[in-house]
């Protein structure tokens, strides 16, 4: 993006001239934190609403803007721009919102706000900057990303993007943990994919991935209001001031509760005096009534005491016997169970070694034999190895189909579903997927969730010959 010449000599108060000032641009200057996206989308209502809008403004603000305000202006939007070089975005939208508040029909003001809002992830407020710096200016940069968030590429980013937030809501986190990284390994300048994941790594209790996340968003945006949220360690600040708070009102509500204790004590004690004051003479009376039987008393009191504590020492003697024979029997069951995990893990660990390709090929080997636990295993074990990419489409689309087999109704829609909002229409077996996750809706009495897999598989991948499958079409007649 250009700067502004603060030079309030070449600022013209022409309403409609729109190249009143100089321009210092090196065109081969390659602004990386201002990258835009390759793929974005905006729907043809918004378009519609953003133009009546345009239209409107137009018609009621015709009112001129001196040079001192255009000049406070540049002065906004260079301090946006430079906020911006400099990885400040959160900062540098308040100044650019500035600048445009000011003048707002500046080209460069525009392309410089819907460039930020990009970075944000807020689509609709960039596509309406840049359509109405090309409505004022029609400049190359504007018209060059009005293009590309009306192209339909982004349709598909965009239905990745919504589909790990319907995850979210359906407490999916890991699915939607995986969308958003495949999303910042495509595009890692937009902002919000961090700021989710660590939202999600919070929520799952993975502190060492979101830290991680936490340095890498610092290097993109400085000033995100997330780090409010999170100290150096990445621990959320929230949860441990209410930790405190909880603790200290424990101990004020125990210190309350025996100082009311204490008072109500002290007043039974009083009224009670007389009555035990009574309680002792008839005692003495009785005392001296049979002292000539106590001493037989104390005898047989004797007696039984002994006895008691004979049974308690052999209760005791029980008791701690017990006691060993289950720690002894908790030894051996936790050391049988740790043998087995850690034999499963070797075994784990062996298997994985092996390549995703050979774990692919075993677990296939498997299916068709029909043994679809160890197949469900296997191809787990091919999704865990480091060159899983090339298998991973088919091994989740097998794991879907095992699970189907096995009657395993609830993983087998997990996976059928993680597969259509993961990949793309061309992807191998994405209408297979379709059509089997909404057989599978209509086998459990879900009429209206198969009847939306069907719409959907017709909206994404028409040409499927599922669309005219005779079972398909009866379901959605229903």
């Amino acid at each position: 993006m250009p700067r502004k010449i603060m030079d309030i000599s070449l600022v013209e108060e022409n309403k409609s001239d729109y190249t009143f000032f100089k321009i210092d641009e090196d065109e081969n200057e390659d602004n990386k934190t201002l990258k835009a996206l390759k793929q974005t989308y905006v729907t043809s209502n918004y378009k519609n609403e953003t133009i009546l809008n345009l239209q409107k403004e137009l018609k009621t603000n015709s009112s001129e803007i001196s040079k001192e305000i255009k000049l406070d202006s540049y002065n906004k939007y260079n301090n946006a721009l430079d906020l911006a070089t400099r990885h400040y975005i959160t900062k540098a939208v308040e100044f650019i919102e500035e600048a445009f508040k000011l003048n707002p029909k500046d080209p460069d003001i525009l392309n410089l706000k819907g460039l930020l809002y990009l970075l944000k992830c807020d689509f609709s407020k960039a596509f309406e900057s840049f359509y109405t710096s090309q409505c004022y200016g029609n400049n190359e940069l504007s018209r060059k990303y009005v293009n590309l968030l009306s192209s339909k590429d982004f349709k598909v980013f965009l239905e990745r993007y919504n589909h790990s937030i319907r995850f979210i809501n359906e407490e999916l986190n890991e699915e939607s943990i995986e969308i958003f990284d495949s999303l910042k390994l495509e595009e890692p300048e937009l902002i919000e994919p961090y700021v989710i994941s660590i939202l999600l790594y919070d929520r799952v209790g993975d502190n060492a991935k979101k830290k991680a996340l936490l340095e890498e968003l610092r290097c993109i945006d400085m000033d995100n209001p997330i780090f409010e949220k999170f100290n150096e360690d990445g621990e959320n600040i929230e949860n441990s001031i209410n930790k405190n708070v909880e603790v200290k009102t424990e101990e004020n509500t125990t210190k309350e509760e025996i100082s009311k204790t204490n008072k109500k004590s002290n007043k039974k004690d009083k009224k009670h005096i007389i009555l035990y004051s009574v309680i002792a003479i008839l005692i003495v009376c009785m005392g001296a009534f049979y002292i000539n039987n106590q001493k037989k008393i104390n005898d047989l009191n004797e007696q039984i005491s002994s006895k008691e504590s004979e049974l308690n020492e052999k209760d005791k003697e029980l008791s701690k016997k017990d006691e060993k024979l289950n720690e002894a029997q908790k030894t051996e069951e936790d050391a049988k169970e740790n043998d087995e995990k850690l034999k499963e893990q070797e075994k784990e660990a062996t298997e994985i070694a092996k390549g995703a390709e050979n774990l692919y090929f075993s677990a296939n080997k498997y299916k068709q034999a029909g043994d679809y636990k160890t197949a469900i295993k296997y191809y787990e074990y091919s999704l865990k190895a480091n060159d899983t990419y090339k298998f991973r489409e088919d091994a989740i689309y097998n794991m879907a189909l095992s699970y189907q087999k096995l009657g395993d109704d609830d993983n087998a829609i997990k996976y059928y579903k993680k597969f259509v909002n993961t990949y793309k229409a061309s992807s191998n077996f994405y209408d297979d997927s379709y059509y089997h996750l909404g057989m599978l809706y209509y086998k459990n009495d879900r009429l209206q969730d198969a009847k939306n897999a069907f719409y959907d598989l017709r909206g994404s991948d028409p040409n499927s010959p599922y669309n005219n499958s005779e079972k398909v079409k009866e379901i959605l007649r229903k």
